[in-house]
């Protein structure tokens, strides 16, 4: 894909006369580039997959070929071919709201007709630098393959290949993501992979958990408040807004934020000002927006827990992540996964999973998705670890009787009890690296205690 390194450039214009004369000031103000011209869509299509360009040069006013709205669905259908392809668009004389609907759609800018030629061949030349990069970030045999080993997403699944995909288009624009998939799917992991491979966000990757922090507290924590503002601000405090600068602000369980701090990010994200709880003065913050939620799409609008004009703003591109019992096919790997970050982190000596184990974990319809794999497979690995065992075996994974992950049905209260102790060891010998004189302490146990309730490991 990238034997050559004359970079191609492509210009779609209908006006033949029109692109002709952008064709030779190209080649007068930009001869180290190669360029390709289309008078349709359906042939600036054709060379595109031919050529693979690293810029295009697209006049909106294209003559109507794919649809009653050519340019804007030609801007679409390019960077299905490649996501890594920087477009610039031609608008014609005042007509400036198309060209934002094309920044909108993924554009990386628009200039007005008649174009000023060394301007329009300094935007191609920046176009190039921008798109080298993403292709040298993304690009292996495979761009999904080589994307999940620079994310760290682990897949073999087709079910993940269009999130691996909708990361890369993403990536390449500074427009809100919006995340939908059911508890446990890794939308935080999605949202740092989305992180790592933004070209333009070198700063911060910033985190907030809308369902953590009371209702009358959220609008401080995001935009912060000065001192005076509200009981107990005794002091001004910035808030994560102001820390996301130039980088990345991921708001798990959007739906959870007020109605009004909702208008609040809104204007935010439009206008780039904003004003902390109890201050007048406005400040500025230039952030990528990441927001997840596990309700399903339809249901954001329907229950009312969004507003109509925040959604479609924050909804500019959505991924939706598949859950664990649709790609059963990449237990093994996360499995793997899970057990090789524990021997670096815990120290522990378990170095692999039998495979009667994994079978049975590919037989589960896993509630809690890849969070509860970690935790099934965790949990495996401090009892293999505790018998002396190099490999996790089928009797070591803990699934809560499978079919009934939640159900109490058929256990006594002794029982669970019993069980209940054994978790929170369980839990004390994770924080505490398999430490059991720490762990005791930290239980209010002495060891003897601790030992005896994980001897019923052994049962």
């Amino acid at each position: 894909m990238m034997a050559s390194t004359t970079p191609d450039i492509l210009l779609v214009d209908d006006d033949e006369a029109a692109l002709r004369s952008l064709e030779r000031s190209l080649a007068r103000l930009a001869p180290e580039t190669r360029v390709h011209t289309a008078t349709s869509a359906e042939r600036a299509l054709t060379l595109a997959a031919e050529h693979r360009p690293q810029a295009a040069v697209v006049d909106l006013t294209i003559d109507p070929v794919i649809g009653p709205e050519s340019g804007l669905d030609l801007i679409g259908r390019l960077q299905q071919l490649d996501a890594t392809l920087r477009l610039i668009v031609l608008t014609g004389h005042g007509a400036n709201e198309m060209g934002v609907q094309a920044i909108e759609r993924g554009a990386a800018s628009f200039v007005e007709k008649p174009a000023d030629p060394p301007h329009l061949a300094a935007l191609i030349r920046d176009a190039v630098t921008t798109s080298s990069v993403l292709r040298q970030r993304f690009y292996g045999t495979d761009l999904p393959e080589h994307l999940a080993k620079l994310t760290g997403l682990t897949t073999r699944s087709e079910r993940m290949r269009p999130v691996i995909e909708a990361i890369a288009y993403a990536a390449t624009t500074d427009q809100p993501v919006l995340l939908i998939g059911e508890t446990g799917t890794g939308k935080g992991v999605v949202a740092q992979a989305l992180y790592k491979c933004s070209v333009d966000r070198k700063g911060p990757f910033v985190r907030f958990q809308s369902s953590h922090v009371a209702k009358d507290l959220v609008a401080s924590e995001l935009f912060g408040h000065q001192r005076g503002a509200f009981t107990g601000a005794t002091e001004d405090r910035r808030g994560l807004i102001e820390e996301a600068h130039l980088g990345t602000l991921f708001i798990d369980e959007v739906d959870e934020l007020p109605n009004q701090t909702q208008v609040l990010l809104l204007h935010v994200i439009q206008e780039g000002v904003f004003r902390r709880v109890g201050s007048n003065k406005e400040r500025t913050s230039d952030f990528r927006l990441i927001a997840a939620t596990n309700r399903p799409q339809a249901r954001l609008l329907d229950e009312g827990v969004l507003r109509k004009d925040f959604y479609h703003r924050i909804a500019h591109f959505t991924i939706e992540i598949p859950p664990l019992r649709e790609r059963l096919e990449d237990i093994p790997q996360l499995a793997q996964q899970c057990i090789d970050d524990l021997a670096g982190r815990r120290r522990l000596s378990v170095r692999g999973i039998a495979a009667d184990a994994l079978t049975r974990l590919g037989s589960y319809s896993w509630p809690g998705n890849v969070r509860e794999l970690h935790a099934v497979v965790e949990g495996g690995a401090y009892r293999a670890a505790y018998h002396g065992r190099r490999t996790i075996q089928n009797d070591d994974l803990e699934l809560r009787r499978d079919s009934q992950r939640n159900s109490f049905a058929g256990r006594s209260f002794r029982e669970l009890v019993r069980q209940y102790e054994v978790d929170l060891v369980l839990e004390a010998l994770r924080q505490h690296d398999a430490n059991q004189s720490r762990a005791a302490e930290s239980l209010g146990l002495d060891r003897s205690t601790l030992r005896r309730i994980l001897k019923r490991l052994e049962k």
